[in-house]
């Protein structure tokens, strides 16, 4: 504790001229107190880039079960700092240690009962974490009459109560988060590959499970400090939403995090806008959490490579694309049997087994494409055109040799994989596969 008390020492050292000249600046114009604003983004911003980690690893539930298997570490603190003290505080060390002891043996126990049982980890998971944060619960009523714990401020928050904390309120999370980003900063790569691949990083000397053990009590410490803001129940909202969303824009993990703050700091400002007396006049907790849904909401449907309108136009633009190229490579078979250009249109939807609406449809956007010449019911063939088809066979021909060659499939079994392969090898992946055959 005397560490503890060292460094908070040392922060309120650093911190206080600062918050002495921002507090004429607690309220705007508008009504707004600044504190809140800043600790819910705080509290989002913290949460989020430890769940940028979590969701990318597939720990999302884990985060989930653990920030509420951690109340009676937090119940255990709450009573040690009562009678050592005489006052109890969700702000109180002993309530961060309890909190942060038991979410390590939560995910201690969650491993031992994976690894010693025929219980797999999601049964595990639920086994665990229900129960210990039962256990919460059941502690909280027993003891909420022996010290000032309010149920209510655990498990829900009210960060409307940060007007009586002013700009000193936000120092613990400010804390937090600084440190979070520093050990991003200074272990980003050892964190990225022990989530990413932990054998990989085990065979480069990395301590993956010290580091899975460091990020789940970083977790505990950012779940029990935002309590008091936002809950338990509505900080797993803040955990997973930021790091879903942003996973929905990005394939990169730096990117991945400032978007994910980014999406803490716009769903902290919509939903306290939300909460307005004048607008919605409800929880701010409960309107920030809901803010973020609708902005993973809008990236689910309107990212510009993972969400479901970009998605549906792709696989659209893809069936136009393999229509079109189904019938150059129809018309360039039929050619090569024999019949001259023009080929008469009737005689290449026989060929091509259509509806008459389908090959018309597929008439239309190979000559969009350019792909092929249309007069006088006839059709041939352009140089583009002639250079797709050639392309599209080679490509078969190549991928049926490789299902033949390289996995064995049987000759009969080929064609259709290798039918629908065509379309999607790139001019790479056709001479990859060309220079692999060739060393056979």
């Amino acid at each position: 504790m005397q560490i503890w008390d060292f460094i908070s020492r040392l922060f309120d050292t650093i911190a206080a001229a600062v918050l002495r000249h921002m507090a004429p600046f607690s309220y705007s114009e508008l009504g707004v107190y600044w504190p809140i604003v800043v600790e819910g983004v705080l509290v989002s911003c913290a949460l989020g880039l430890i769940g940028c980690f979590l969701v990318v690893r597939g720990m999302s539930l884990l985060g989930d079960a653990l920030s509420h298997s951690v109340l009676p570490g937090i119940v255990l603190g709450f009573l040690i700092s009562v009678h050592t003290t005489g006052q109890g505080s969700l702000r109180s060390p002993w309530i961060f240690a309890g909190a942060t002891a038991v979410g390590i043996l939560a995910a201690l126990l969650v491993e031992t009962v994976e690894k010693n049982s025929r219980v797999k980890e999601d049964a595990s998971l639920g086994i665990i974490f229900t129960t210990m944060f039962a256990l919460g619960v059941v502690m909280i009523n027993l003891f909420a009459g022996q010290a000032d714990l309010d149920p209510g401020c655990v498990l829900y928050g009210n960060i409307e109560y940060f007007t009586v904390y002013g700009w000193q309120g936000i120092r613990p999370m400010a804390f937090i988060l600084g440190g979070i980003i520093l050990g991003l900063l200074i272990f980003y790569r050892h964190l990225l590959v022990s989530v990413f691949d932990p054998a990989l990083a085990i065979s480069m000397g990395i301590p993956a499970m010290l580091i899975h053990y460091v990020l789940m009590a970083a977790l505990s410490l950012t779940v029990v400090a935002s309590f008091e803001a936002v809950g338990a129940i509505l900080a797993v909202a803040l955990l997973i939403m930021p790091g879903a969303t942003a996973r929905l824009w990005t394939d990169r993990m730096p990117i991945m995090l400032i978007l994910a703050a980014i999406h803490g700091v716009a769903s902290t400002i919509l939903g306290y806008w939300l909460s307005h007396p004048a607008i919605l006049d409800t929880s701010a907790a409960g309107a920030i959490s809901l803010a973020g849904f609708v902005l993973f909401l809008g990236s689910w449907l309107l990212a510009p490579r993972h969400g479901v309108v970009m998605q549906a136009i792709a696989r659209r633009r893809l069936r136009r694309t393999i229509a079109a190229e189904n019938l150059v490579k129809t018309l360039d078979e039929v050619i090569r049997s024999g019949k001259p250009e023009p080929i008469g249109l009737n005689d290449l939807a026989a060929a091509m087994r259509l509806a008459p609406r389908q090959f018309a449809k597929a008439l239309t956007l190979a000559r969009g494409q350019g792909l092929v010449d249309r007069a006088d019911g006839t059709i041939r063939l352009t140089d583009a055109g002639r250079a797709r088809a050639e392309r599209l066979i080679r490509a078969h021909q190549l991928w049926e040799q490789f299902l033949l060659q390289q996995v064995g499939i049987a000759p009969d079994h080929v064609h259709d994989a290798a039918e629908w392969i065509e379309h999607h090898l790139s001019d790479q992946a056709v001479r990859e596969i060309d220079q692999t055959l060739a060393k056979a």
